[in-house]
């Protein structure tokens, strides 16, 4: 790969660095989100300054082209990252049923206390004067 190719691969990555950091830093983002990004970033940096080890790893253990090697590590990255977010989702699935559970209850009992005071206080507004309950 030439220089000018290095270089423009450099700075792609180095953007995508920044863009993830900059998520993080104005909270658009987790930190616990970010990390497989940051990961994934710092790899696009490195990959271009490594493209000779690389190619000398792909030939290594049988691939004949290199930039497919680069293909399956960043399938492998994409599952995992893909995998994490299932992961959450389910969790915040979970969550959203149970507090929508509390809620249902809570309204419930909200609406019986409300039912009972207005009961007492129709009770109290019918009494006469001088009794008390």
């Amino acid at each position: 790969m030439i220089w000018r190719a290095r270089l423009f691969f450099v700075a792609l990555g180095i953007a995508v660095l920044v863009f993830i950091i900059n998520l993080v830093r104005t909270k658009r983002l987790k930190e616990q989100y970010a990390l497989w990004w940051l990961f994934m970033a710092l790899a696009l940096v490195v990959a271009p300054l490594l493209i000779d080890m690389i190619d000398t790893v792909s030939f290594a253990i049988g691939i004949d082209y290199p930039p497919a090697l680069m293909i399956v590590i960043a399938f492998v990255c994409f599952a995992l990252v893909l995998s994490q977010l299932s992961v959450t989702i389910s969790r915040f699935s979970d969550q959203i049923k149970s507090l929508s559970q509390e809620l249902a209850l809570t309204r419930n009992q909200v609406r019986d206390l409300e039912r009972t005071l207005a009961e007492k206080e129709s009770i109290k507004a019918n009494s006469f004067p001088g009794e008390t309950s």
